[in-house]
């Protein structure tokens, strides 16, 4: 038989860096968070950062429920120009609507951007080549929209420190970018978009996804320049054309 004492000794085992790990290195070691997502696992970062950032969201609603108010009465008085039958009480109400409807709007948003951004992020793969399938997309943007949840963070600060938010009619008023020095009264909405997407967050999450489309998805490096740079242009055509219906 053989003696056991001159087995050799079990390896160690290590343990799997979790999403708390990654959500972690994402500000220090982007690049191996990525590289070791490519190979599996990750998924779970979408569930915590979608109930984070809608709680987020959720808890400074007294900053961003002016905002979606007021843009709530555009988009109302822009249909009812279309519309010259829709009548002041017909407006109201389904401005009531929406407002009962936006703590829901708050908590909900947070996974459909993230589903919205993995989406993108995937099909922009698709068109450089990069080894990027639904389910990693998926984690990227994930861990992509890290920096929004700091960006949460932050307007709830602003929010505990303004005593009136009735002044905030526009969401370019939080950026943290050239938009926030723009006045939205005297500022057209196209104006206001384009400046919007120079924020720091979004430009932050731009530069994630680039990293990931270089260490876990294998592209040169001016091939993921170049396709983080398409999904940031990409990523401003929905407001631009929100703002050119705006007028």
């Amino acid at each position: 038989m053989t003696d056991p004492s001159m087995m050799p000794p079990p390896p160690a085992k290590t343990d799997e860096p979790g999403v708390l790990d990654d959500l972690l290195e994402i500000f220090a070691s982007p690049a191996q968070v990525f590289a070791r997502r490519a190979k599996g696992g990750g998924g779970l970062a979408f569930i915590v950062v979608s109930l984070v950032l809608g709680g987020l969201l959720y808890s400074g609603k007294n900053v961003m429920e002016p905002i979606m108010e007021a843009q709530m009465r555009k988009g109302m008085a822009t249909a009812q120009a279309q519309n010259p039958r829709m009548t002041a009480e017909q407006m109201e109400a389904g401005i009531a609507m929406q407002k009962k409807l936006m703590p829901v709007f708050m908590v909900l948003g947070a996974p459909i951007a993230l589903f919205g951004l993995g989406l993108m992020v995937w099909i922009v793969a698709k068109v450089f080549g990069a080894a990027v399938n639904f389910g990693f997309s998926m984690v990227i943007a994930s861990l992509a929209y890290v920096p929004r949840v700091i960006g949460a963070i932050i307007t709830d600060i602003q929010g505990l420190m303004m005593s009136d938010t009735s002044h905030l009619v526009n969401p370019s008023q939080l950026s943290i970018g050239p938009a926030r020095f723009l006045d939205p009264a005297t500022s057209s909405e196209l104006v206001l978009a384009v400046a919007t997407r120079f924020d720091l967050l979004t430009i932050w999450v731009t530069v994630l996804v680039g990293v990931a489309y270089a260490s876990g998805g294998k592209l040169d490096r001016n091939k993921a320049i170049a396709a983080a740079v398409t999904l940031w242009v990409l990523g401003g055509l929905f407001p631009l054309y929100g703002a050119l219906q705006a007028g």
